[in-house]
């Protein structure tokens, strides 16, 4: 599942998060389109520094068309301090983008405590998928940066996650969430297994099949392609099933991680296109 990058405030919250081809997209056909919900609490697996208590929820959305693919991420997140002082953050991506990899286009607020952050509002185009190509935003009005070839595009990134096979990948990806640019973006995939996690009947039933199948545990992380911090800026580890979907997930900061489970799921249509 992709993650838009995390951008500036006390909670780096989620904005909206590798040579593609169109052989590795007819490979992903098993992908599947969907809106998913996940309840956002304290992760495990690095000391909360400072945290005492954190809450929200992050919602996914990814629908196919004949052309494209629209993605849209909502994270509302509460977070408490030890010294009793809460932030609430609530960060919003949505973008479009072309099946052939030359169009992309995308829209991102960050608000903290009611206050706007940063906002990103812009497209990028090239000639082919393999080709550099410009970003050009209107928020912040009139600044440009490089878009490297065969940098990623959310929906490609998800499509191109599945087909990987086990071990160590690098790639590179680019969203719109911030104004860094382009991320190289490492993903390390491990072998098939069940999942660690069972999962209500209420949620799977409706689902008919689309969840509760065998599951790859995969890490990714985002090193922005400008920077020199060996630091990424985002990590975060999921079962990923072969269908694209996420059971659970846990983002990790440097201060604390964050666990996201599961609570509402939708399978989406596929289009009806004609050849």
């Amino acid at each position: 599942m992709y993650l838009a990058l995390p951008r500036a405030g006390l909670v780096p919250a989620l904005a909206a998060l590798l040579a593609i081809s169109l052989q590795s997209l007819a490979a992903a056909a098993e992908f599947l389109p969907h809106r998913a919900v996940y309840a956002l609490s304290k992760g495990g697996g690095r000391p909360a520094q400072g945290v005492s208590s954190l809450s929200g929820t992050m919602s996914i959305e990814l629908e196919e068309s004949c052309d494209g693919w629209s993605l849209s991420q909502r994270v509302r997140m509460s977070l408490t301090d030890s010294m009793g002082e809460t932030v609430d953050s609530d960060s919003r991506y949505a973008s479009i983008e072309s099946k052939d990899g030359t169009e992309l286009q995308f829209a991102a607020t960050d608000w903290q405590n009611g206050s706007l952050v940063e906002e990103t509002i812009g497209s990028a185009t090239r000639d082919a998928a393999d080709r550099p190509g410009t970003v050009e935003f209107s928020k912040p009005a009139g600044e440009t940066v490089d878009l490297p070839a065969n940098a990623l595009f959310p929906a490609a990134f998800n499509h191109h996650l599945i087909t990987l096979g086990d071990g160590f990948h690098s790639m590179i990806g680019f969203d719109g969430g911030n104004t860094d640019g382009a991320y190289t973006i490492t993903a390390f995939v491990g072998k098939q297994r069940a999942s660690a996690v069972t999962l209500p009947d209420e949620l799977t039933a409706p689902a008919a099949g689309a969840l509760g199948g065998p599951v790859r545990n995969v890490r990714v992380a985002y090193f922005p392609i400008a920077g020199q911090s060996p630091e990424p800026e985002l990590e975060y580890e999921m079962e990923l099933q072969p269908n694209g979907v996420s059971p659970t997930m846990r983002l990790d900061y440097q201060r604390y991680a964050v666990k996201a489970t599961l609570v509402e799921f939708t399978a989406l249509p596929r289009p009806r296109c004609g050849r």
